[in-house]
């Protein structure tokens, strides 16, 4: 039997875009027109609110945004959903700031 991470998959509140969980903090943009999540997601990054360790939420898997990841020092990791979640919910990033 595998152990796997759990995750925060909902926020505390009905409707809450940004919340903190115990993996840092969580950003869902899911269900928002392009580019705002990315617009998002980088200004979360870009002014500082996402600490070391940001979980984003979001419709499909980001492949744009990790060029400006690479660029500004963050990693990132497709991270499992928890089990009542199915794909048509959207996916999880784990992203990791590696330098200051």
């Amino acid at each position: 039997m595998s152990h796997q991470h759990e995750h925060e998959c909902a926020p505390p509140e009905e409707g809450l875009r940004r919340w903190i969980g115990t993996e840092g903090v969580h950003l869902d943009v899911r269900g928002l027109e392009c580019p705002e999540p990315m617009v998002r997601i980088l200004g979360t990054i870009d002014s500082g609110e996402a600490g070391n360790v940001l979980i984003v939420h979001v419709d499909q898997e980001p492949l744009f945004l990790y060029p400006e990841l690479d660029d500004r020092g963050w990693s990132y990791e497709l991270v499992s959903q928890c089990d009542h979640h199915d794909a048509s919910e959207g996916v999880m990033v784990r992203l990791v700031r590696m330098r200051p």
